[in-house]
């Protein structure tokens, strides 16, 4: 893509449905990294993701991994940060002693309600000027996309 046809962009993208996906995944992610790091704690897309795993009941670092498809240095390097920050604790699991167990502190359900209070208003916001019809209509065709591109994670 050229610059000329990035700097056009607002007047309305023209591009196959592939490019327009990929444009737009990129704006929301700087969208969503913006907002997470305006927050107090400042938290990254990936921090607020583990945080919001770990209060799910994904605990090990196995099924962070799992669910992140990263690899356990990268995922350690992650949460020792978020430990380091107060945000995460790790224990040891009720039913292995081998097996770390994070949880979330006071302050770690703080910044996790934090964000998700800014990304719900912010998710509010993109399809507050679609009529509800158009929004029934994209809805399941993106919830395949996702299920898809999902599914091609999982097979890596």
């Amino acid at each position: 893509m050229s610059e000329n046809t990035e700097s056009a962009a607002p007047s309305g993208f023209e591009g196959t449905l592939g490019e327009v996906l990929l444009s737009l995944g990129g704006r929301l992610t700087r969208l969503q990294t913006e907002i997470l790091a305006n927050l107090d704690p400042s938290l990254t897309i990936r921090q607020y993701r583990i945080l919001s795993r770990v209060d799910s009941g994904h605990t090990s670092l196995t099924a962070l991994c799992k669910l992140a498809h990263r690899n356990p240095s990268t995922m350690s390097q992650s949460v020792d940060k978020l430990v380091t920050q107060g945000l995460l604790t790790r224990g040891v699991s009720d039913t292995s002693r081998r097996t770390m167990r994070l949880s979330l502190t006071r302050a770690g359900k703080l910044a996790l309600e934090s964000g998700d209070r800014a990304l719900e208003k912010f998710t509010s916001e993109l399809t507050a000027g679609l009529p509800q019809e158009l929004q029934d209509q994209i809805l399941p065709a993106l919830n395949q996309l996702y299920v898809d591109v999902q599914g091609n994670l999982d097979a890596r």
